[in-house]
């Protein structure tokens, strides 16, 4: 906090894409960081149990233990895809949308930890949906759990902002 009172803005915004980042479980704050070396800030995330919608409050209701509270509350309000009924995808979709507009996003990446099966057919959805459902730029990417393979992402992250930034100049903004 203190920093905070000091600190002086940027010069120039040092992010070219603002991107809403969601997918399977994340735990790795670097692959965040490998998103954000290409240009891209992650605005808002939306993993199984990232920031959303991992700030709720959970209720314990009288004659009920903690942890009964925590399953009853996970089982009634998980978007996780192994929900896959027609009703959930068409809320996580929307859910979705809602993020990009409230913080503004340029675009969508879907993550997939390799051999998630319930968000690999998420994330073919999902991609198909923002793209051409919802005109909202997104890609999708298969991440194993180690950062192996991030000079494969980077280069696929930095073909996507790039991407972004050419819509921009053709059209204004999505």
């Amino acid at each position: 906090l203190e920093e905070l009172k000091t600190r002086e803005p940027e010069p120039k915004f040092p992010f070219r894409a603002r991107v809403v980042l969601v997918g399977s479980e994340i735990d790795d704050p670097e692959f965040t960081k490998l998103i954000e070396t290409c240009g891209a800030m992650v605005v808002a995330d939306r993993y199984c149990f990232g920031s959303f919608p991992g700030r709720e409050q959970i209720e314990i209701r009288e004659g009920e233990s903690a942890l009964t509270a925590v399953a009853r509350h996970y089982l009634s309000t998980s978007a996780c895809p192994r929900f896959m009924n027609k009703e959930k995808q068409v809320q996580r979709r929307s859910y979705l949308k809602q993020l990009v507009n409230d913080y503004d996003a340029d675009g969508v990446l879907y993550l997939q930890m390799k051999f998630c099966e319930f968000w690999s057919y998420e994330r073919v959805m999902g991609v198909h949906d923002m793209n051409e459902v919802e005109g909202i730029p997104c890609i999708g990417v298969e991440k194993e759990y180690t950062m192996a393979s991030a000079g494969q992402l980077r280069t696929r992250f930095q073909a996507f902002v790039e991407s972004i930034e050419i819509k921009k100049l053709q059209g204004g903004k999505m």
